[in-house]
């Protein structure tokens, strides 16, 4: 039951005990798997950043060392990106969260209590582990089982939203803890008491079973033999032989070589470019509060406008950003570039997630997506690369352009990009993801 029709049904006296617990139940569920999402985001890669200097300077490690692990962190969040599929396929979601969240406490425990490099790159990589288990393919697998196709893109974009604003908001509650508390070790209790807390909520309360509003549009959508294009779950070996796939993926794949290109190296490029450290850092903050918000707009556009045009303006406004960065020295284009690339990386986040349930339905979703976020380590590639190439031409600026022309060629495979036609073989059929009138093909 919706809100609307709750309501409709408080003010006719029709409501039920059971459609109250309903609602309750979902919107709980929402909760936790957003704030899971804000957490570990919040919790793990900014955080860290955040925290390692104070490590260091009791350890005594030094910068290479300390680097090792923040690769750790990264790579096994990649690598880990199908153990969620198959968790959920095996045992369900509620097994997932507690998987993700013993790995992720147990990884935190570990960073609070380090006293030598095994330990810390240990930490970080059950960190890194459990990561995924918490985020994006168990939360996009229950939205897609619980919540009616009207009303998922918007979902998924406000879940979307509370999630990147754990990157805003996590350096700031790193460098208080730290700071209220006196040790950098108390940062890490504190999170691996708050992913006990989220897990045992989520084995409580996040259950995946079929709504009765998404079970309805499936009966209404066979019984009105909507057509075979529109309805299908595409099995993931199909799925995998198609070109839209890997331009959905290789979008966001190239989308993060950006981002992390740029984290890795903005403040350093501005920097030799005569702006100062503290324009730079907040243009980072400006970049950050964008591509959270994006996410969220995605998801109130998305029953108007098309994903795949979300996916290119997301691809544009990618290219716009890096083209003004390679040549950030004034405040007109820091600006630009913040609020483009931004926009373009949280869109593109938004747009490609809800591209590969349009297309390929919602019954193997979770492997479709794992996929994608497992092609993605490959972005791990860009800081290195930018790195060595800056250090042989004296500039990150041939860099970003690079990305631009790189993200060009994208663009264009996007803009032709049609809705691939299911195989007869791909599976049972299911509800639309979205209006069905965003279905037709090429949008």
């Amino acid at each position: 039951m919706s809100n609307k029709e709750l309501n409709e049904a408080v003010v006719t006296g029709q409501v039920d005990s059971k459609s109250v617990l309903s609602l309750v139940r979902n919107w709980a569920g929402f909760l936790i798997v957003s704030l899971f999402f804000f957490h570990v985001t919040a919790g793990t890669f900014t955080s860290l950043g955040v925290v390692l200097p104070h490590m260091l300077g009791e350890l005594g490690w030094n910068y290479s060392q300390a680097g090792v692990g923040f690769s750790l962190l990264a790579l096994l969040v990649g690598l880990a990106a199908m153990v969620p599929a198959w968790i959920i396929k095996r045992w369900g979601i509620k097994t997932t969260f507690a998987a993700g969240g013993a790995c992720l406490a147990l990884g935190f425990v570990l960073l609070a209590t380090a006293s030598s490099l095994p330990q810390y790159f240990l930490g970080a990589s059950l960190a890194g582990f459990g990561y995924p288990l918490c985020a994006i393919v168990p939360a996009v697998h229950y939205f897609t089982s619980t919540v009616d196709s009207k009303r998922r893109a918007a979902i998924i974009g406000a879940y979307f939203t509370i999630g990147g604003l754990g990157g805003v908001v996590g350096p700031m509650l790193a460098t208080g803890v730290v700071e209220f508390l006196g040790d950098w070790r108390y940062h890490w209790w504190v999170l691996a008491v708050v992913t006990a807390v989220l897990t045992a909520l989520a084995v409580l309360f996040v259950d995946d079973r079929k709504s009765a509003a998404v079970e309805a549009e499936e009966k209404a959508a066979l019984s009105e033999q909507k057509t075979e294009d529109a309805l299908h779950n595409w099995s993931f070996r199909d799925v995998i032989r198609t070109k839209e796939y890997y331009i959905i993926v290789f979008s966001m794949t190239l989308t993060l070589v950006c981002g992390l290109t740029m984290n890795s190296w903005a403040v350093a490029h501005m920097g030799a470019l005569g702006v100062s450290a503290t324009v730079a850092a907040g243009a980072l903050s400006g970049h950050a509060l964008v591509n959270s918000f994006s996410r969220g707009i995605g998801g109130l556009l998305a029953n108007r406008i098309d994903p795949k045009w979300l996916l290119v303006s997301a691809l544009l406004a990618e290219i716009v950003g890096m083209v003004a960065l390679s040549v950030a020295d004034n405040s007109f284009m820091i600006g630009l570039f913040a609020i483009a690339e931004g926009y373009g990386f949280g869109m593109c986040l938004f747009a490609t997630t809800l591209l590969l349930v349009n297309y390929f339905g919602t019954a193997n979703n979770p492997e479709v997506l794992g996929s994608m976020h497992f092609v993605t380590t490959l972005a791990m590639i860009g800081p290195v690369g930018a790195g060595f190439v800056a250090d042989r031409t004296g500039t990150f600026s041939v860099v970003f352009v690079a990305y631009a022309v790189l993200l060009l060629a994208v663009l264009i495979a996007a803009v032709t990009m049609r809705k691939p036609k299911p195989p007869a073989s791909s599976g049972v059929v299911n509800a639309p993801f979205i209006a069905t009138d965003l279905q037709s093909e090429g949008g």
